[in-house]
């Protein structure tokens, strides 16, 4: 758990606006079957997926300015607590969007992975996941070689390493839906 680190949103109001943004992108046909490395797999990984650049724009200019602002603000402080990682040289931004991801009950990323495991992503520096809903039974992640769960909490922003020292998996929420926004920060340039 010295990597993982947990920071909460100041408005949790904001993560109702993110989830509504997802409701009216699916209308529009942005939203998609989950995809891993395993692509579409639902014994794998079953959610359906929209990128944050596809939310409509009433919902993209305030609420997803808000949401990369609570990203920032905890990037820094993560980086405040491991400031090799902004002092190396290499600079590290946003080459991905997030996306948001909904499970509804009984569903989850199932298999176990990490966020740089492949050619294609092992740009990827760090991993983040917000919870935009609370779940009660099941819901959390659970990083395996950590032997810690993190809750799925309303609001609360969970940073680590990309790397596979970090693999995780969610734990099916048996009643509940579930909503969070994962992306990464990735090497951008030197």
């Amino acid at each position: 758990m010295q990597w993982i680190k947990t920071y909460e949103m100041e408005q949790p109001a904001l993560c109702d606006r993110l989830i509504n943004g997802f409701k009216t992108a699916k209308e529009l046909g942005f939203a998609h079957e989950g995809v891993s490395a395993k692509g579409v797999d639902k014994e794998w990984k079953d959610s359906e997926d929209v990128s944050l650049n596809c939310l409509p724009i009433e919902v993209y200019t305030e609420a997803v300015r808000a949401y990369r602002e609570h990203v920032m603000a905890s990037m820094r402080l993560y980086m405040g607590e491991f400031p090799v990682l902004a002092t190396s040289g290499a600079k590290i931004g946003f080459l991905e969007p997030p996306q948001i991801q909904h499970y509804q009950p009984g569903g989850a990323f199932f298999g176990d992975h990490y966020e740089s495991s492949g050619l294609e992503i092992s740009h990827r520096v760090l991993a983040f996941m917000t919870n935009l809903n609370t779940v009660k039974q099941g819901g959390g992640t659970e990083f395996i070689y950590q032997e810690y769960v993190s809750k799925a909490k309303k609001g609360v922003t969970n940073i680590w390493p990309a790397g596979f020292t970090h693999t995780h998996r969610g734990i099916p929420a048996p009643k509940e839906e579930k909503y969070i926004i994962t992306g990464w920060l990735s090497y951008v340039g030197s």
